[in-house]
């Protein structure tokens, strides 16, 4: 865990550098569940709402690309949880976007195994470094 910490430190050293990201660090867990909740949303809402009202929600989610935006809008939280002081919320994240990645649960690809199982693995290693000293020990990180 130790190399681990000198990587995260080194990164928020990097992202420290951009102004950017001192105006969006106190939004990073807004970003990070909020994006997580809105596309588990979209995956609720095209498996239930009737075909005949999918347009509706293609407008929202492709013509205006929401889905993209929240996307990319979870991985900014992801990076910016990593380089604050609350990292112990990010292996919960990542967990969310495993089930969100295998959401519904039918018709499972290997692909989607595959994303799911490297989520997962992935927030646990973040579980076990939150949980280690090497976290506690690192002052340098936003206070946020």
């Amino acid at each position: 865990m130790q190399q681990f910490a000198v990587v995260v430190r080194e990164i928020r050293t990097l992202l420290a550098s951009f102004k950017v990201v001192a105006l969006v660090i106190p939004y990073h867990l807004h970003l990070l569940f909020g994006g997580l909740g809105v596309l588990f949303l979209e995956k609720i809402l095209y498996r239930t709402i009737s075909y005949n009202n999918w347009d509706t929600l293609d407008t929202i989610f492709v013509d205006i690309p929401l889905h993209l935006i929240v996307y990319y809008g979870f991985y900014v939280g992801l990076w910016l949880t990593l380089i604050s002081k609350n990292v112990k919320y990010l292996p919960y994240g990542l967990w969310g976007f495993a089930f969100v990645a295998l959401y519904p649960f039918e018709h499972i690809s290997l692909g989607q195994l595959v994303q799911a199982i490297l989520y997962a693995v992935a927030g646990y290693g973040l579980f076990r470094y939150s949980a280690t000293s090497h976290d506690a020990n690192n002052a340098s990180s936003f206070k946020v």
